[in-house]
């Protein structure tokens, strides 16, 4: 840092730099004025001076002033960027972040399943982890459970209560639309769980033969995600796929390698740009090869083995929690595929990227040091725009089995 920016840091948090709260804003403050690239118009010297005074009222004149007391004032400091792409982490949270994206994974026990909440005395199952205890027993994203042990749900805290145990517990299922449902009763044990969180490939009940759903949660895990994309694109192709429905739903995004490799197969080649203040690198697909990857990521860029290119009919679902690595594949469908989009806008970070900087006390800083541009210079806008606009409604899915989304998807797509 240049010595004028540390004699300003300085005198922003007073003569007391030996405390460790203190040291620790003054360390926030060096790297986001260092690394920041984002768009927010942001005055690092104004954030300093009014989060240095309310640090200096926490502190009180402690000499011993602790971490912990500068972690919630660098959290409102980052907080005032109004960037969404740049953050403040725990040191808990980091660990979170760090375990997700590495893949490494929790030997507790598990279902492999998350839920979108209680409707009408059932559950509805959103996520399915790939095998897993419920993958394996046959459950399915968006089945509802109506009871567990031939039991009735009272909430979700009830169900999550009666399946916390051991012993196996059965689970009696519906499944499709309401009327013409699946009644299935399947029992199951939670058990240690390996794989991080992947993509999952099924067939929705009640829809026509040929269409599959390719559920995308996260682009989380390097290597991994996109190479998974396309192996269960050709198994799709396999099984006689016509088309493919790629749920992007609050897919929160993860790796710019994967959601290069992913969209390129259904898109084939396709070409952006990454830059920060000092580098510019490639970034996209091209003949099974991605292209690049952010300077800072030490994760090289690699090439898929077996790479897929499914030449059906194709749509993608997209919601307001998409974000990041979720928009920037939605984008490339529809940009470089023709892929229509169907649900709501996006988060808006489409057109940067963050990298984590740890501080001294093990928590980090996600800072926005990456903007995201077409080949011809021209940024990529915030957002992603649905082609057909409508909610994404878990409720209804609970109540009647119907997915509106899916099913605007496969009218656009004439699929009957």
């Amino acid at each position: 840092m240049p010595l004028r920016n540390w004699i300003v840091a300085a005198l922003l948090l007073g003569t007391g730099l030996g405390s460790p709260a203190r040291d620790l804003l003054q360390e926030a403050l060096r790297l986001l004025e260092t690394h920041y690239y984002g768009y927010a118009p942001a005055d690092f010297k104004a954030l300093g001076e009014r989060y240095g005074r309310e640090l200096e009222q926490l502190c009180a004149g402690n000499p011993d002033c602790g971490h912990e007391t500068a972690r919630g004032v660098i959290a409102r400091l980052v907080r005032g960027i109004g960037d969404g792409h740049t953050y403040f982490l725990t040191p808990e949270r980091y660990r979170q972040t760090l375990d997700r994206f590495s893949g490494r994974v929790d030997p507790t026990p598990v279902y492999g399943i998350q839920m979108a909440g209680y409707f009408d005395g059932k559950v509805l199952i959103s996520e399915v982890r790939p095998q897993s205890a419920a993958d394996l027993a046959g459950v399915r994203p968006f089945d509802r459970v109506q009871a567990v042990n031939g039991e009735g749900l009272r909430s979700l805290e009830d169900f999550r209560a009666r399946i916390d145990t051991d012993q196996p517990v059965r689970l009696s299922l519906l499944r499709g639309v309401q009327g013409a449902e699946q009644r299935l009763e399947l029992t199951l044990r939670r058990q240690p769980y390996t794989l991080p969180v992947l993509p999952t490939l099924y067939v929705p009940g009640g829809v026509p033969e040929g269409v599959f759903v390719l559920r995308i949660p996260d682009f989380a895990v390097y290597k991994q995600v996109g190479p998974r994309v396309h192996a269960l694109v050709r198994e799709a192709q396999a099984r006689g796929a016509r088309a493919i429905v790629i749920d992007l739903r609050g897919n929160s995004g993860g790796e710019e390698t994967e959601c290069e490799s992913a969209p390129g197969a259904f898109v084939g080649n396709f070409a952006l740009e990454m830059r920060t203040k000092t580098a510019a690198v490639p970034f996209g697909y091209a003949d099974g090869a991605v292209l690049g990857n952010d300077p800072k990521d030490p994760n090289p860029p690699y090439r898929l083995e077996q790479p897929a290119r499914f030449t059906g009919k194709v749509a993608a679902l997209i919601d307001r929690f998409t974000a990041s690595c979720g928009e920037i594949m939605a984008y490339v469908l529809k940009e470089f595929g023709k892929v229509p989009l169907i649900g709501q806008r996006t988060v808006g970070v489409m057109n940067t990227a963050t990298e984590f900087w740890p501080l001294a006390d093990g928590s980090a800083i996600a800072i926005t040091y990456v903007r995201t541009f077409k080949t011809g210079g021209e940024p990529l806008p915030e957002f992603v725009t649905p082609d057909v606009e409508m909610p994404y409604e878990p409720e209804v899915i609970a109540r009647t089995g119907r997915d509106p989304m899916l099913e605007k998807a496969l009218e656009v797509l004439g699929i009957r």
